[in-house]
């Protein structure tokens, strides 16, 4: 237990005298996210406890008892509830409490408040009651551009210009050409693949990521306009036929989020796989088959991405249900 600068240890139900302990964590510690994480798995508790309770109330309530209420990875952390101002109430009272137990401070002016289908008059409410701004989407989450609907250029723009400052601080004219490969294969085509592997990428965004990998690859830097000696494209194939075994990206995009239909099927009833089950309907008759209409933008390309998975499944016909001719 914390107060303030003191510490102490409970056990058996009694509390030893408060000491103050005598070397702490910096930031970046690698022990910082194991404290945190014991400290605020004590807030998600007080989350569940007073959703079973009825005394607030998360989403899809009718598949999960007391709702889904947060969403939480270190110290990113997002809070769902429904358009219910006395149980917004309920909640900052909840996080009172929270902040009286544990000795932090929730700093309000960097919490956003995000709202879906209520009107402007309910949003200012919200905000009110937790002193918080009114934030829009696209958000960013763990690093991920979230938006209920397709993402812009402009919200993926940031991604592609990371890639090319990081080439943009190469320099290629004191490699040797083995070199640079090893740094595309080893060191930049691995940046993006926690992006890849939860966004579709459209076609101009893996186009512009390639025309840089390209003109690092053949030095073509600096204004000084050289001659590609083969086709970008050729170079993505494997060794035995022909090429360098450089990423391709659009492959790569395309079997990462596939690996998600993978997931799906060995999972063992986790929450996500029951969310798309209640959403999509996928019992009909499978997972294959869902209808892209009023689908979340993940999902659209994990069904585009779905279509070149069939190519490896093997169905078993059992009795019929899951499958249609």
């Amino acid at each position: 237990m914390t107060q303030g600068d003191s510490v102490c240890v409970r056990l058996n139900d009694e509390n030893c005298p408060y000491f103050s302990v005598g070397k702490g964590l910096r930031q970046g510690d690698p022990l910082s996210p194991l404290l945190f994480n014991l400290v605020v798995d004590v807030f998600t508790k007080m989350l569940t406890k007073a959703a079973n309770q009825g005394i607030i109330s998360g989403l899809l309530t009718d598949l999960f008892e007391g709702g889904i209420v947060s969403l939480q990875y270190a110290d990113d952390t997002i809070l769902f509830l429904q358009n219910d101002l006395l149980q917004a109430a309920h909640f900052k009272w909840i996080l009172a409490c929270f902040e009286k137990l544990s000795g932090m401070k929730i700093n309000y002016n960097k919490s956003d408040l995000l709202t879906l289908g209520i009107s402007e008059e309910d949003k200012l409410a919200l905000a009110r009651c937790f002193c918080c701004n009114i934030g829009s989407f696209p958000i960013k989450y763990l690093g991920v551009p979230l938006h209920f609907n397709k993402l812009k250029r402009e919200d993926i723009q940031p991604i592609v210009n990371k890639l090319m400052n990081r080439v943009a601080g190469w320099k290629g004219k004191l490699l040797s050409s083995a070199g640079k490969l090893t740094l595309l294969r080893s060191c930049l085509s691995s940046i993006p693949i926690y992006l890849l592997s939860v966004i579709k990428f459209p076609k101009w965004a893996i186009e512009n990521i390639n025309s840089h990998m390209a003109n690092f690859l053949w030095s073509d830097q600096d204004g000084k306009q050289k001659y590609h000696l083969s086709n970008f494209q050729s170079l993505t194939q494997r060794k035995e036929f022909g090429g360098w075994g450089i990423l391709d990206l659009g492959c790569l995009n395309m079997c990462l989020l596939a690996a998600w239909i993978n997931r799906y099927h060995l999972g063992d009833h986790p929450i996500w796989k029951s969310i798309i089950d209640h959403k999509y309907d996928t019992t009909e008759p499978n997972v294959f088959c869902c209808p892209e209409k009023g689908a979340s933008p993940f999902w659209k390309g994990v069904l585009w991405a779905s279509k070149a998975a069939k190519l490896g499944v093997s169905w078993k016909v059992g009795n019929g249900k899951t499958i249609r001719f």
